[in-house]
């Protein structure tokens, strides 16, 4: 017997407090685990994973316990590893939190937008369509991303030579780099087609060498 193809969960993730808003909808496999969820999250918002992780699903926290050793307000942090997106749809969950940088503090508020049987020759996960870029790392969080984008934009700006050269060069806020997403993605199902998920560029000195 031909064993039976995982759902697909659409979701559609965006980042709080930031307007005009910066989202992503991807179709993801209902067997994925969270922590492969959140190596797609990564992809799609152009993350690097340097930085502390956990998803918020109603009053329990799901992470990396291995790295994170920091106070969870007295809250049990369990394994992202052993948790599958499914696995939370059937116990009703439509929405949730993932949390990255609790220093920059950046929430992406998860939705669920549907569900349903696989397409024929598809891969996943996939990237439906989204807007905005996202903001790169270390810039300061939501609050101080506007003020980013708007130093880049302004050549006049007094702290844009300084924010060019941190940065690197331009920077397009309508850009969603669809082509270096694409690759971690292929990456990400090249790795599904491996075997269970080991987590992205995952290293037992991250916590210690990056911070939150």
């Amino acid at each position: 017997m031909t064993a039976q193809a995982p759902r697909i969960v659409r979701l559609r993730i965006e980042l709080a407090n930031i307007d005009p808003p910066v989202w992503r909808r991807v179709d993801v496999p209902a067997d994925f685990p969270l922590r492969r969820l959140h190596d797609v999250i990564q992809a799609v918002f152009d993350w690097r994973d340097c930085h502390l992780h956990q998803f918020e699903v109603g009053d329990r926290l799901y992470g990396a316990p291995e790295y994170d050793d920091g106070d969870l307000a007295g809250k049990r942090l369990y394994s992202d590893r052993n948790v599958r997106l499914g696995a939370l749809l059937d116990r009703g969950v439509e929405r949730f939190v993932y949390r990255y940088d609790f220093g920059d503090d950046w929430a992406h508020v998860v939705t669920v937008d549907g569900v349903r049987d696989p397409d024929a020759g598809v891969e996943y996960p996939v990237l439906v369509d989204g807007a905005r870029r996202a903001p790169p790392e270390d810039c300061g969080g939501p609050f101080a991303f506007p003020e980013f984008v708007e130093a880049m934009l302004d050549e006049t700006h007094a702290a844009h030579a300084d924010l060019w050269a941190w940065y690197g060069g331009p920077f397009d806020p309508d850009d969603l780099e669809l082509d270096a997403v694409e690759v971690m993605l292929a990456s990400i199902r090249a790795r599904r087609r491996k075997g269970p998920a080991k987590g992205r560029r995952a290293t037992a000195t991250k916590a210690r060498t990056t911070g939150a």
